[in-house]
């Protein structure tokens, strides 16, 4: 018996559909012609589709299908951002947490945001298509758990079982690194690239990559831990519990440890590490030759552990984001050279190499994920 899954009329409109509102998020508007010249759609096939009026009537997203909410959940600090179905920004927020906050006192400083954000979609008659989670530590993809955490040490919480039933709306739950490459996938300087490595840095390290169009998960989306491969010997002992960690070398807890171990004075803030991230960036800016010199190392190791995963996953891009993306951009020279040096010159060859200064990737990917879900099942005129 044959195993070919059989499609009838409406399954073919479905993804036609799916396919022509892909080229719209990604293109913005188009003539009907436009789209069926990129999908190779035949005349016919276009009519069949849905699509009325003349042949040169230019097609775009309705943005007042709904709205979509992106949240990342950072160990200092929440961003949740609003958007319409066309991801026009409606409303962001950034909650400071406090040092070492607990899980249960984190998510319900979370869940209120998300409350505020649904009641301003509602009052703009913009039902909410979906909630996106990210969050720095391993998620279990199948369930929505957030597995643990080897920096806050929470460990499994239903969160997608909790907030669906809460929200009842569609929540997705991702790891923070996973999210970004999301986001650089469809936002990035070349959008659509099928292989590509994310490196997001900041407290901690972790990679999302693509290989061939699709995100790599693992067995149960733990996949990109790479801030826990081993890189020094006689290093210092890791949050995970192993010693001479890749994280325990280029994060920001390491950087400061450098910086003050030079001598360099860094406020202390309300006890955040994240804190100093901009004291450093105008230190390094004013030209101060310590902060140069930490940072210069930093830079090179950070090259030099990327060398392994680029010879692994033969990607056409690298971007190194997150926190610490504004930070390392000072010093992309020393990222680039060390990272082409330690890598074999075949897979050099062609390589995109890019840091990338915001540290909104992860939010931006969380829409993308919000928007292909609904592109999937679009139950109504977009």
């Amino acid at each position: 018996m044959s195993n070919q899954q059989k499609y009838d009329r409406g399954d073919i409109r479905r993804l036609n559909a799916v396919s022509v509102l892909n080229q719209l998020r990604t293109h913005g508007t188009l003539s009907r012609a436009n789209i069926a010249s990129e999908l190779g759609l035949t005349r016919a096939t276009e009519y069949a589709s849905g699509a009325a009026g003349r042949p040169g009537l230019l097609l775009e997203l309705n943005p007042n299908y709904g709205c979509m909410i992106a949240l990342e959940i950072d160990l200092d600090r929440i961003s949740l951002l609003l958007t319409n179905a066309g991801q026009g920004p409606l409303w962001r927020q950034d909650l400071q947490l406090e040092p070492e906050a607990s899980a249960d006192s984190a998510l319900a400083s979370a869940a209120k945001l998300v409350e505020l954000a649904l009641k301003r979609g509602l009052q703009q008659d913009l039902p909410c298509l979906g909630i996106s989670v990210a969050w720095a530590g391993l998620v279990n993809h199948a369930y929505g758990r957030l597995a643990y955490g080897p920096t806050s040490g929470w460990s499994d919480i239903p969160l997608k079982a909790d907030w669906e039933a809460r929200f009842e709306v569609p929540i997705t739950i991702q790891n923070e690194a996973h999210a970004a490459a999301i986001g650089m996938h469809h936002f990035g300087p070349r959008p659509g690239v099928r292989n590509l490595i994310y490196l997001s840095l900041g407290v901690g390290l972790g990679a999302g990559i693509y290989v061939d169009g699709s995100l790599l998960l693992g067995k149960h989306g733990y996949f990109g831990q790479v801030g826990h491969t081993h890189f020094v010997e006689n290093g210092i002992t890791c949050s995970c519990g192993k010693q001479g960690c890749w994280v325990t070398e280029i994060s920001l807890p390491a950087l400061i440890r450098k910086l003050v171990a030079t001598g360099v004075e860094l406020p202390e803030g309300n006890g955040s590490e994240l804190d100093v991230l901009e004291a450093v960036y105008q230190l390094a800016q004013a030209g101060d030759e310590r902060v140069l010199e930490v940072l210069n190392a930093v830079g090179r190791q950070i090259g030099q552990g990327a060398a392994p995963l680029v010879e692994s996953f033969n990607p056409s891009q690298i971007i190194f984001g997150g926190r610490m993306g504004k930070l390392i951009k000072l010093v992309e020279s020393k990222v680039r050279s060390a990272l082409l040096e330690q890598t074999l010159p075949y897979m050099a060859e062609d390589l995109d190499v890019v840091v990338n200064a915001s540290d909104d990737d992860s939010l931006l990917g969380g829409l993308a994920t919000v928007f292909d879900a609904t592109m999937t099942n679009p139950i109504r005129e977009l």
